[in-house]
């Protein structure tokens, strides 16, 4: 039983090393290579569960431009034992400033059999299925032209419900239901649809609430757990695991210019219905609203994408404060610095970030002196290259675009690291704010 009480602490790592050690224990033959197939190019669909009567199409766009382990306890050397090694008496018990040895419970899974690692793992999930659940509730909507569902989690005890802009956009009427069988009517509090986020707030709410635990989304690593809650395909109060294959992915919200940043990818099965669901560390916690597949068929092919939790804590409480969220805005357009346009400018081959392609007239750029290409048709490649923030290296657009929207805020004032004519220099500018959307 202290075993596996050691396993359960492990998990509290990621279980999916342990997963290799079941496969591996498990696997006396070779694999097949999988068959690949190429078709035509994938799209990009929003993931709410929508029945159409006259309707005016959902929208959908194309990617363009539970520590429960026993503490091991160790006896101090007593007063008497010390006593006693002075006088000269044999003992056993360690002395001084001798630290005495604690066994690792990572040496314990070696020891472990296939069974025991896949017990513990299933444990560990049921677990943490039961205790996340009663956060995520179903969200029905209807409009003049369709019905349709998605998924949502607790935001706070007051009632306020978090999920997607696209699972609520034009809704005339909203029930929510929780897994306890409770149901409410919703109105909707307010919405970003460059984030594709929304909040909805229950009407007389008459039981306690569950808060869902918020976690980071900054220091998440592909190869880690992800997790899955929501109502695909109306199956309510579904679990479906994977990995978090990628980060800082930016996409196409479908309802703004603007690109939503630091995008995490999953392989965990995401489907219509799964909309403003949660995507969840494997402790439980919240690290992405769950928002858009790419697939040709509307359903899960293994890449779904969730917005990151470290932007959601940023708009969310500003839409239940203010009713808006104020993105900052440097006025630019830009590429990759990939190689042929390194080869036109003349760059080094260590010179990474992005490259200018145009400058708002007027803008925050354009009045701080940063240069965009001057060609109309074509490039002349004589723009800047952003290569940091705040002395933070940029290695991509999707870089700049991430940390923009993540660490600033409107009239902010940063120091863009530029390279001009080979030669890197730094830039004074003041943030701006992005127009708002109606």
């Amino acid at each position: 039983m202290t075993t596996l009480n050691n396993i359960k602490k492990l998990f509290a790592g990621g279980f999916a090393a342990l997963t290799l050690v079941a496969v591996a224990a498990c696997s006396a033959g070779t694999v097949d290579p999988a068959e690949t197939s190429f078709g035509a190019e994938s799209s990009t669909v929003q993931v709410a569960n929508v029945e159409q009567s006259t309707a005016t199409p959902v929208p959908t766009n194309t990617i363009a431009p539970v520590d429960t382990g026993e503490s091991a306890v160790v006896e101090s050397p007593t007063a008497e034992s010390i006593q006693a090694a002075f006088d000269g008496e044999t003992d056993d018990k360690p002395i001084g400033d001798a630290i005495p040895e604690v066994d690792d419970p990572e040496s314990d899974i070696s020891m472990l059999t296939p069974a025991e690692i896949v017990a513990a793992k299933e444990d560990h999930l049921a677990d943490l299925y039961e205790s996340t659940v009663e956060s995520v509730v179903f969200i029905f909507s209807s409009t003049s032209q369709y019905e349709g569902s998605g998924s949502g989690f607790v935001w706070d005890e007051e009632g306020h419900i978090v999920t997607n802009y696209h699972v609520v956009q034009s809704a005339t009427t909203l029930l929510v239901k929780f897994f306890n069988g409770r149901e409410y009517r919703a109105e909707v509090v307010a919405f970003d649809p460059a984030a594709d986020l929304a909040v909805i707030k229950l009407i007389d709410l008459d039981h306690d609430l569950a808060p869902t635990a918020i976690g980071n989304s900054s220091d998440l690593r592909p190869g880690q757990t992800a997790i899955a809650l929501g109502n695909p395909f109306g199956k309510d109060f579904t679990m479906t695991t994977g990995i978090i294959s990628a980060i800082s992915r930016t996409i196409k919200s479908g309802f703004s210019a603007y690109n939503i940043p630091s995008v995490i990818q999953t392989d965990a099965a995401i489907n219509p219905g799964n909309s403003g669901g949660p995507l969840l560390d494997m402790n439980g916690a919240v690290i992405g609203v769950n928002t858009q597949i790419v697939s040709e068929t509307r359903q899960s092919s293994g890449v779904g994408f969730a917005v990151p939790i470290d932007l959601v804590k940023r708009v969310i409480p500003s839409l239940i404060e203010s009713g808006e969220y104020n993105y900052p805005l440097m006025g630019i357009s830009g590429n990759e610095v990939e190689i042929s346009l390194r080869e036109n400018i003349g760059l080094p081959a260590d010179v990474v970030g992005a490259y200018i392609t145009r400058v708002t007239p007027g803008g925050p750029a354009d009045q701080a002196g940063i240069r965009g290409d001057s060609g109309v048709t074509g490039f002349n490649y004589d723009g800047d290259v952003i290569v940091s923030i705040n002395s933070i290296r940029m290695l991509s657009m999707d870089d700049l675009i991430g940390y923009l929207a993540l660490n600033t805020e409107p009239r902010e004032e940063i120091v863009v690291g530029i390279v001009r004519d080979g030669v890197e220099i730094a830039i004074s500018m003041t943030l701006g704010s992005r127009p708002s959307i109606s």
